[in-house]
């Protein structure tokens, strides 16, 4: 008896083919980035609550809605989620950095006194943020955990960079003075001291009068190296 012939697909329905393929696995490849994000927000949040040494990944899978092996398979050790959390949080600090900075200095308006307090209080809210203080936590690790360390080390190097450059990006009345350097790292440095004081009291009235004595000192700064220029 003669074999039946194999049916022929045209072209047409063979690219139906492949595209499904190719739909399957893009739909993966997405699935699984989710799965790595979910879980890079849960070791934040788990920072947050339960402090760096505290976490593990067993925390962080139950936190993120994740199987064990789903966690062992994108990071097959603790160091491996730790290293990987550096990373993601210098791409969202400097996201929420350009967040809460948008729009408050306008290039074709005049720098006011409630413009400059206005981002002032901004780095305030930044330095309060999750973000921030689950970054404190990697920071006092990595003095003591030298691979960590090692991690944290080139990743913020490159963040201070970025973070200088985003300054000069939204706030176009300071980028051109040489005195945007130091006046970015004072605020910088006092925003993030306030923002590790945690049991100081009074906290809410001190951090009010710092805010008011950073603004006056920009001010000031500024007003004179516009007169200058």
């Amino acid at each position: 008896m003669a074999k039946k012939a194999k049916p022929v697909r045209s072209r047409v329905e063979a690219g139906k083919g492949e595209d499904a393929a190719n739909s399957g696995n893009g739909w993966q490849a997405e699935k699984s980035a989710l799965t790595r994000q979910a879980i890079l927000e849960a070791a934040v949040r788990c920072f947050v609550t339960m402090g760096y040494a505290r976490t593990t990944t067993a925390m962080i899978a139950d936190e993120a809605s994740v199987s064990r092996g789903a966690m062992m398979h994108h990071f097959p050790s603790r160091s491996a989620v730790m290293h990987a959390v550096v990373g993601y949080l210098h791409a969202r600090r400097l996201k929420e950095y350009r967040e809460l900075m948008a729009d408050i200095d306008s290039p074709d308006q005049k720098l006011t006194r409630k413009a400059i307090r206005t981002s002032v209080e901004a780095h305030w809210k930044w330095v309060n943020l999750p973000s921030f203080v689950a970054y404190q936590e990697l920071l006092n690790a990595a003095r003591t955990e030298p691979d960590l360390g090692e991690v944290v080390s080139k990743v913020e190097k490159d963040f201070e960079r970025e973070l200088l450059q985003t300054v000069r990006a939204v706030f176009p009345h300071w980028k051109s003075l040489t005195i945007l350097e130091a006046a970015h790292d004072m605020t910088q440095f006092l925003m993030q001291g306030m923002g590790m004081a945690h049991g100081i009291s009074n906290r809410d009235r001190r951090v009010r009068q710092v805010i008011d004595s950073v603004t006056d000192y920009l001010e000031s700064i500024y007003r004179a190296a516009e007169a200058k220029a």
